[in-house]
């Protein structure tokens, strides 16, 4: 145990060419609009690498530095939530390495009716620290190991709790909450429908106009994304 310690900390101080260089696997090869996705290996540690270094274009200099802070800023406010992967480091305004998580994506696993009350739980306290997901609609964001515990990634999208005095924006962040409670209520009648409550049944009949708001916005954002990379 006092060696794999060791290990990830050796790993965490790694620079961007050696982490490369450590990679076993790519989840993400990289792109025009995407990062390379690595996971890292150092003796026995491991690590999960996403970095926009090699990202070309104007999405690269000016996009992908406010990614990088958007994931970086949300998981230094969930720290130490169990389901929450721990920030090792910010490398700099392109790159991030976060903690490995041994755990399958949602639609892949076969979870335990429990693994639900758990997210359910997670996802609360995620909401208690501030932080709406915003993607939870996506399945992939949501993993679960063998012993039915849930985690969350990807934070890219997240919406964060404004101060006492915004109330127009705090008025927004609960609409975004209210999301991430519908996405659940959708998890569990797509995977799990004997679990289905009636509240959940209630925010699957009702499509909140934010979430309209928020699909649309999110499809006209891909849109002028793909025209400037055809114009690139």
């Amino acid at each position: 145990m006092a060696e794999q310690r060791t290990e990830l900390q050796a790993l965490r101080g790694l620079t961007r060419a050696q982490l490369h260089d450590h990679a076993r696997h790519y989840y993400k090869s990289g792109g025009r609009t995407e990062p390379e996705v690595a996971l890292v290996v150092y003796g026995q540690a491991r690590a999960v690498f996403k970095d926009y270094a090699r990202t070309p274009g104007w999405f690269g200099r000016l996009i992908a530095p406010v990614l990088i802070w958007r994931e970086a800023s949300a998981l230094r406010r969930l720290a130490g939530i169990t389901g929450i992967p721990q920030l090792y480091r910010q490398l700099d305004a392109r790159g991030v390495l976060i903690e490995y998580l041994p755990a399958t994506p949602w639609p892949q696993a076969s979870p335990p009716d429990v693994a639900y009350e758990r997210l359910e739980a997670l996802i609360a306290r995620m909401h208690e620290r501030g932080v709406a997901h915003c993607d939870l609609r996506a399945p992939s964001n949501m993993l679960v190991d063998d012993e039915g515990t849930p985690y969350i990634v990807d934070f890219v999208a997240r919406v964060r709790r404004g101060l006492a005095w915004n109330l127009p924006w705090n008025w927004l962040f609960r609409q975004f909450v209210g999301a991430d409670l519908s996405a659940l209520a959708k998890l569990r009648n797509r995977f799990a429908p004997r679990l289905v409550t009636p509240e959940d049944r209630a925010l699957l009949n009702e499509r909140g106009r934010v979430e309209r708001i928020a699909r649309a916005v999110g499809e006209r954002t891909r849109e002028v994304v793909r025209f400037f990379v055809r114009s690139n």
